[in-house]
């Protein structure tokens, strides 16, 4: 058992580069600004800061209980959290 936990210990010592956890964009807040990593026609978003110049949307809003955003909003759902679809509501990052 005690090398079993000194196995995790050492794991996460060497994994932990003193960054914060990755998030995804399911655990986005209105402020926060996200990174897409995938495609436009297929977005796979990330949680990064505002002045990462990697930046390249700013939640303004969920728009989960709604599903719809305002037109002059990008949108992007992603679905199957086991609390349902999140729904945010976008306006690009100046770069």
């Amino acid at each position: 058992m005690i090398v079993v936990l000194a196995g995790f210990w050492v794991l996460s010592m060497v994994s932990d580069d003193g960054k914060p956890p990755q998030r995804d964009a399911r655990d986005a807040v209105a402020g926060d600004c996200l990174e897409n990593r995938g495609t436009h026609a297929d977005p796979v978003l990330f949680t990064i800061a505002c002045s990462d110049t990697k930046a390249d949307y700013k939640v303004k809003f969920s728009a989960t209980r709604q599903g719809k955003c305002p037109p002059e909003f990008d949108e992007y759902t992603e679905r199957g959290s086991r609390l349902g679809d999140t729904t945010l509501c976008l306006t690009p990052v100046p770069h």
